[in-house]
């Protein structure tokens, strides 16, 4: 049906960040480009496993110590590392490789069974309202400012990759509730 909006439910929506993160981890895997086009697009990989790890989060199953030793723990470690290392570092690949088989793995198991956890566990109704809120905070979050940020530096490079980028664009997924 042309013209009909896209389907908004979260199982639709964190399908769809799975096949993309997929596809950056193929494009990073097939090794092309100049190193800052290799950090440039790992950025990108980073800002998106973000934002689908703070949608995908409280459906995912925790293990029972609740430590939150899954795939996107893992990818979350590494996202941080991978944070302050330029890409002529040695260890920069060495990261990328670990964060590529982290969401690998994640989009392989975890996330599938996070998204049949939201089928049979949420109704129809909540699974579109759920997708509207996260497609909702997703637009929100280029324009909002990160709190520890908002009186230091300009709003429009506040999202900018570099140290601090992953709480940055968590903070910006998650922003305070106006009172």
């Amino acid at each position: 049906m042309n013209g009909s909006p896209p389907a908004t439910d979260l199982t639709t929506v964190l399908d769809g960040d799975h096949r993309e993160l997929d596809r950056l981890c193929t494009e990073l895997e097939l090794g092309q480009g100049s190193p800052e086009n290799r950090r440039d697009l790992a950025d990108h990989l980073i800002a998106a496993v973000v934002r689908h790890a703070v949608a995908e989060e409280p459906f995912l199953d925790v293990d029972a110590d609740g430590d939150g030793d899954g795939d996107l723990a893992e990818a979350d470690r590494l996202m941080r590392q991978l944070e302050g290392t330029g890409p002529q570092e040695t260890r920069f690949e060495r990261l990328l490789g670990g964060l590529i088989r982290a969401v690998r793995r994640h989009v392989r198991e975890e996330g599938p069974a996070a998204v049949r956890k939201i089928g049979r566990t949420c109704s129809p109704g909540r699974q579109a309202e759920l997708g509207r809120e996260v497609l909702e905070a997703r637009e929100a979050a280029a324009t909002v400012p990160h709190p520890d940020l908002a009186d230091r530096m300009p709003q429009a490079d506040q999202l900018w990759p570099g140290p601090g980028f992953v709480d940055r664009a968590r903070a910006a997924l998650n922003p305070p509730a106006s009172g």
